[in-house]
This record gives structure tokens, sequence and C-alpha cells, in this order.
């Protein structure tokens, strides 16, 4: 069917895809033998082996940064940071990567904890590797108000010093564009899942020649 209407290919989300991990290996192997590219969008929680036994079918992922202290894993995820950075480390030499660090106020909110969390991705990572703070609303079980549209612009600049793709997400009203790190012209002109316009070529901008992250082809 995805292949019959002209899918790029599959993106494992919306649940947890790796507590139905044998479910997502062998489906990312049949869609890699038909041409689909296979996306990944998970929390991290995930041990070295099967890890490493599924990332040569998966083309890109996404990894939930929840926060950058163990003392939240454990509260609120029921979980450990050094894990998660230990997917992080093994991931980025696989596919292309990017992170998402939900921003809860009062939680994981602040200047000192945006730094520590983006001088780890940068050390990790390098300033390509993109990185997407997400705005929170309440839900469940967690009441906390939503995060202030100022909180998530004022992470972006702190994480823009030393990163060049940063990203505000559950935001509609905020510019969600991609922008040459050299020339500043728009390479990628998105309107919420669209992209509008792709000025991209070969993997540079068309406009001066600078490599840009990512998979284009």
């Amino acid at each position: 069917m995805k292949l019959a209407r002209g899918s790029l290919g599959i993106a494992y989300t919306y649940n947890e895809p790796l507590i139905w991990y044998e479910y997502v290996l062998e489906t990312a192997k049949l869609a890699r033998k038909e041409g689909l590219k296979n996306v990944l969008v998970t929390n991290g929680f995930i041990n070295e082996k099967p890890l490493t036994h599924l990332l040569p079918y998966i083309d890109a992922l996404n990894i939930d940064l929840k926060s950058f202290k163990d003392s939240f894993y454990k509260k609120f995820c029921q979980g450990e940071l050094d894990g998660v950075l230990k997917t992080i480390e093994i991931a980025k030499d696989y596919s292309h990567l990017e992170l998402t660090n939900l921003i809860i106020p009062g939680l994981n909110d602040k200047d000192e904890e945006i730094n520590d969390l983006v001088n780890w991705v940068y050390s990790t990572g390098g300033e390509d590797l993109p990185l997407h703070f997400s705005c929170y609303f309440p839900n469940y079980k967690m009441s906390i108000p939503p995060t202030p549209i100022s909180t998530l612009r004022r992470s972006k600049e702190l994480a823009q010093r030393k990163l060049k793709y940063v990203y505000l997400g559950n935001v509609w009203e905020e510019d969600d564009n991609t922008y040459c790190p050299n020339c500043k012209e728009t390479v990628i002109k998105r309107r919420g899942y669209q992209i509008l316009d792709l000025s991209i070529e070969k993997g540079k901008c068309k406009y001066c020649g600078e490599r840009i992250e990512g998979r284009f082809e």
C-alpha cells in the first residue's frame, strides 16, 4: 500500500516503538528491501546489543532527551539518564539523528540545565546535531500549566550559541524553517508538517554552497 501511494517510508512513533522491538526490526528489514525509509521516534531506553541490531535498518531517529538530570528520569520516567545518553552516542554513528527536549515548567526549564544539555549535545554530536525544544501541555496525571513561549524562546537562544539547527515544537505560531548557517537564507520552508520549499541541492545550500545537515537523497 505504501509503495502504491508513493510513500517515502515508515515512521515508528506515537507509542514507544521499542516496546515492540521484534516487530519494528522485522518490518524495517522488509521496508528496506522495498526501498522504503525507516524513521524511529523513541525515548532511547534500549540495551546496546538490540540497538546495534536495529540501527543498520534505520535511516533517521528522533530521540527524546527528556531532561539532563538523572533525578528527573528516576522520578518521572522510572528510568536512568545514562542509558539514553549511551543510545544517543551509538545512534549518531549509524543514522541521521535529531533530539527533542520537552520543556516542563519548574521541572527541567532552568537555564543551567538547558546549558548542560546543550553543552553535552555539542560535545557529543557537534554543532550540526539538530535539537528541538517542545512545548508541554498538561495531560493525564500532570497538571502543571503549559510551557510559556518565552521559556521556549530563551531555550532556543541559549542553544543557538553552540548549535546550528535549533527548533521549537508544539507551537504552531513559531518559525519552524531551516536556515543556512552561513548565508542565513531559508533552505527549508515549512508549515506544520508540510515542506513548502526546499532550497537544497546535493546536500548543500543552493545560495552559497554551505553543507546542510540531513539526508536529502
